[in-house]
């Protein structure tokens, strides 16, 4: 049942780099997202409207080798939705493991490309590429827009990896709590290669309780990228947005509405088992 084409496009937030163009391209995705429900939307939505788009903030992050965002990168698919390039963000979770969406990693069929089509490149800000590395393994996860990429060198040499927030943590999120992130949004610079970071809004979760509604200026190019808190514990992983293409795609997106797929239950679960 999760795993169907949604009746509309929804605005995932990979984007193309082989025809890179002024706004990013909404794509057909064999993935299930709550949040993009009418009725989620609405609610998400009437919540959003109340806090003034003031209140999010989105600036360069730089590239500092001691920053606690190192662990986020650039993740480029040579064979990606469009059956050419394409980019989205990830993260390091454990030695040899990196989160990101599956969509970041599909194909033009909406099935895992091939290991060799990925490059991880951590840290990375525009021209300045400290890391890259190539991957090994895919695996993704079920029921949801999740994979976990495996790379051939060891990741935790360079960087600690990043932890998770605790699932009562993630439970006991407050309408209003603060939430932020480092991505690659594409339309700021070249081929979204350079790193920004983020304050967002946790508005409310989705009625089955699995993806976090954000008031979050999500555009192409984030999808992957983690949203953490304070203490640099990641509570999701930023996927869907209502203008990732800094356009109004419908009547809630002037409302910077977007989707996050919570780090909880059955997925969480499935993550733990298999990073490494």
């Amino acid at each position: 049942m999760l795993k169907k084409i949604l009746s509309s496009i929804c605005a995932v937030t990979i984007v193309s780099v082989a025809t890179y163009a002024s706004q990013a391209e909404a794509i057909p995705t064999q993935y299930y997202y709550d949040g993009e429900t009418p009725t989620n939307l609405a609610r998400g939505g009437n919540i959003a409207k109340t806090y003034p788009n003031s209140i999010l903030r989105m600036k360069p992050a730089g590239h500092s080798n001691t920053s606690k965002y190192k662990a986020v990168g650039y993740v480029q698919n040579y064979n990606g939705f469009n059956g050419g390039k394409t980019m989205g963000s990830g993260t390091v979770i454990d030695d040899y493991t990196i989160l990101t969406n599956a969509h970041v990693i599909d194909n033009q069929y909406g099935k895992a490309t091939a290991p060799r089509n990925l490059r991880f490149y951590m840290n990375r800000d525009g021209g300045y590429i400290p890391y890259m590395f190539t991957v090994k393994k895919i695996r993704k996860i079920k029921n949801t827009d999740l994979a976990l990429l495996y790379t051939n060198k060891k990741l935790s040499t360079y960087v600690r990896p990043m932890a998770f927030a605790s699932e009562r943590e993630i439970n006991s999120l407050k309408k209003g709590t603060p939430l932020y992130s480092v991505g690659y949004p594409y339309y700021a610079s070249y081929e979204g290669s350079r790193r920004y970071w983020y304050r967002a809004i946790f508005l409310t979760y989705t009625t089955n309780k699995k993806e976090l509604m954000m008031k979050d200026k999500i555009r192409g190019g984030n999808s992957g990228s983690p949203l953490v808190n304070s203490k640099f514990r990641m509570f999701g992983v930023r996927t869907y947005g209502e203008r990732v293409d800094g356009y109004d795609e419908n009547k809630w997106a002037k409302y910077e509405l977007g989707g996050s797929i919570a780090l909880k239950g059955a997925v969480r679960q499935e993550i733990v088992k298999y990073k490494y």
